[in-house]
């Protein structure tokens, strides 16, 4: 059987694991390859499946949840890693990424007790600064600083603080700043609580912190007692709130980057799309680049939808436009739907203009017809028939003719069978009034004979001066001389030397010659 084969073999020793690959392709041969790492297991699949800890289609997604997720919608069944939120049926892409990181403070005597800077991005929220889970800035500290180095920058929105229980006035008026440089000098201000802020049961604040760096800051003019700080970003690949929009469903222009928060695209939108990533189709009545054009401005011939993309007219455009919208005006060479029809074509009297029709402003030079005097007179007939109905009519007249000619041909045919089988069954008899005349050939009678004719009805030359013609209508045959004696005839009238016989399907003239039936020769 031709085809792909593949066998994969795994070893797993203390110290390494050794994979071997063996390939076989269409029966031509085996390819063997091999493969080892040492200090750790990685699980590696084959086809679309993804490495463990992603997901998607190009396994670009990080899961972050405690058991390895869907590795197509990156569902989590469990909970999710420490840091990060969702899970139990829903991804666990919106992260802490403050958690762990590398905390610093201004100098506090409060570091005995362990109510240290890290205690705040540790993961505990226990709100009791004496369970030793809180940071607490030096007493006659006159303005305290409270700093958190992300690792890197980020686009920052949703920020989370757990203040110490009951405190209400540490918290007010303090102010949150985003910075790119270490030092404790604070820098850009995102977001500053207010004087009266109100008191929660709880004391945890969200606030928004909409801003970009790496150092994320927290001042106050009396005193800090945070127990815990979560600064949430999207995991890369997603954005959003909830960071449930994939940056591959935005329609952006170009290879925009994904802002976690917003999933900005950097470039603008393609045509047909809007709203800052990009998601939003235009709205009803408009299309295109940055939905900027508008329906009722097109051109179309009819009536056509409008779609968002393109403004596509379906039943083309009326005459004088033309492109697919139908939104450019002809130039002034052209004219007619679609600007298909050059204005040099025209067989006007004199000069005349060349607007969106084509119309001849004073008519048609002889032998023209239409509105823009390009179709040819001659071809049209004096009924007053257009070329199309003419076209038509000419070709029912083939069909007709041909159907006409089909039958003719037919009868013909038949008739000229029926006739030459009737003559290949028949033989020519000769009858004599006179039992002793010798019988004679139907062509060689002559005016003083009197033999019959035998086709398939039998017939004698009456024919004398003044005599007409006689057809005989049945006959028996005399026993003793074994000639045909005519019983019974029926007498035409007289009529002039070139009276016809009919014989079947012949006639005999007086001359002796026949001819077909209907027919005079």
């Amino acid at each position: 059987m031709s085809g792909v084969w593949i066998l994969t073999v795994t070893v797993v020793t203390s110290a390494f694991w050794i994979q071997v690959i063996i390939v076989n392709i269409a029966g031509e041969g085996w390819l063997v390859f091999m493969a080892a790492v040492s200090g750790c297991w990685i699980h590696h699949t084959l086809g679309t499946s993804c490495p463990i800890g992603k997901f998607g289609d190009t396994c670009s997604y990080s899961c972050h949840c405690t058991q390895p997720c869907n590795q197509t919608t990156g569902v989590c069944n469990g909970a999710c890693d420490p840091g990060w939120f969702g899970g139990n049926g829903q991804t666990c892409q919106k992260g802490n990424i403050a958690y762990n990181q590398t905390a610093t403070s201004s100098p506090t005597d409060y570091a005995r007790h362990g109510w240290t800077a890290d205690k705040v991005v540790d993961g505990n929220r226990d709100q009791d600064v004496l369970h030793n889970s809180c940071f607490h800035s030096a007493y006659q500290d006159p303005k305290p600083v409270w700093t958190v180095d992300l690792g890197q920058q980020y686009r920052i929105h949703d920020v989370r603080i757990y203040n110490r229980a009951g405190y209400i006035q540490l918290i007010r008026t303090a102010v949150l700043s985003l910075s790119n440089s270490s030092s404790f000098t604070p820098g850009v201000t995102c977001y500053t609580f207010p004087n009266d802020t109100v008191k929660t049961n709880n004391s945890v604040y969200d606030v928004t912190c909409d801003g970009t760096g790496r150092y994320f800051t927290i001042t106050h003019s009396i005193r800090l007692n945070l127990c815990e700080v979560e600064i949430y970003a999207c995991s890369s690949g997603s954005y959003g709130q909830k960071c449930s929009n994939a940056c591959t469903d935005r329609k952006c222009a170009g290879d925009s980057p994904c802002d976690h928060v917003r999933g900005t695209c950097v470039a603008g939108c393609e045509p047909g799309w809007m709203g800052e990533d990009c998601r939003e189709a235009c709205s009803t009545g408009s299309y295109g680049q940055s939905c900027g054009n508008y329906c009722t401005d097109r051109k179309c011939a009819g009536d056509s939808p409008c779609d968002h993309v393109r403004g596509t007219c379906v039943s083309g455009c009326a005459p004088g436009w033309m492109s697919e919208d139908c939104r450019e005006a002809c130039d002034i060479n052209h004219y007619g739907a679609n600007c298909d029809k050059t204005c040099a074509s025209r067989h006007c009297v004199g000069n005349s203009s060349c607007a969106s029709t084509g119309d001849c402003d004073r008519g048609c030079d002889t032998g023209w017809a239409q509105a823009d005097c390009t179709e040819d007179a001659r071809c049209v007939q004096a009924a007053g028939y257009n070329l199309s109905q003419l076209a038509v009519a000419v070709v029912l007249a083939f069909v007709a003719g041909a159907v006409v000619g089909a039958i003719v041909s037919a009868v013909i045919w038949r008739r000229r069978n029926r006739c030459l089988h009737k003559t290949s069954e028949s033989r020519p008899t000769t009858v004599s009034l006179v039992p002793t005349e010798p019988p004679q050939a139907s062509d060689d009678v002559g005016p003083e004979t009197r033999p019959y004719d035998s086709l398939n009805a039998v017939s004698y030359d009456a024919k004398m001066k003044g005599e007409p013609y006689c057809t005989v209508k049945s006959g028996q045959t005399n026993a003793k001389t074994d000639a045909t004696v005519l019983t019974s005839c029926d007498v035409s009238d007289s009529i002039a030397a070139g009276t016809y016989e009919t014989l079947d399907n012949t006639s005999r003239g007086t001359d002796g010659e026949y001819s077909e039936i209907g027919k005079v020769k």
